[in-house]
């Protein structure tokens, strides 16, 4: 069940051959199950984040960290993806938090690849009859500029930009929510 929905305007910054982007979301999702249940099943963290719209493969590289890839196309052929390299800390039946790291391994993908940090946050409230978890997404990206937009106006560029970011921050939310009800759904009435 859908409680709220609150959308961060992006931010957007042109220097040089780079656009700076930035966006948040904050959502409240209600689970059926006490708080154990959800909390054990926000702990994949993989399975989570593949949920997203977009999100082309999430893994984890160590103890703790994890590795999202989520990639977009311009419509015109040109293909892109952004790294996110991630460290888990565990609350235990309270809250998960998701936080930048900088150990990642190298990556070696095809297209236009672009490094964004990610913070997430999974705050688990007992409620009567189940739990309620407020969900938290940060992000911060800087996007190269193809070539072919290199002679457009910083304005124009800068509300491209922000007009991609809403669009992608409203679409990954809309889809994550959808996702995560089913997936919780199902997960939970396979274990019992």
């Amino acid at each position: 069940m859908t409680v709220s929905r609150r959308i961060r305007t992006p931010v957007l910054q042109v220097r040089g051959r780079y656009i700076d982007l930035g966006g948040q979301a904050i959502h409240l999702f209600r689970f059926d199950a006490p708080v154990a249940i959800a909390y054990e099943y926000f702990c994949d963290v993989p399975s989570i984040f593949r949920l997203l719209p977009d999100s082309l493969d999430c893994y984890s590289y160590g103890p703790d960290r994890y590795r999202l890839i989520v990639g977009a196309t311009d419509g015109h052929g040109h293909n892109m993806a952004a790294v996110f390299d991630l460290r888990a800390h565990h609350e235990p039946g309270y809250a998960i938090r998701l936080l930048p790291a900088n150990d990642g391994p190298a990556y070696d993908l095809n297209g236009v690849i672009f490094p964004g940090t990610l913070t997430a946050e999974a705050v688990f409230q007992p409620e009567e009859d189940g739990t309620t978890v407020e969900y938290l997404v940060d992000i911060d990206l800087s996007i190269p500029v193809p070539s072919f937009l290199n002679l457009m106006p910083t304005p124009f560029l800068q509300a491209l930009g922000e007009r991609t970011m809403e669009y992608k921050m409203n679409q990954m939310v809309g889809g994550f929510t959808r996702g995560i009800t089913a997936d919780f759904h199902a997960w939970a009435g396979a274990g019992a």
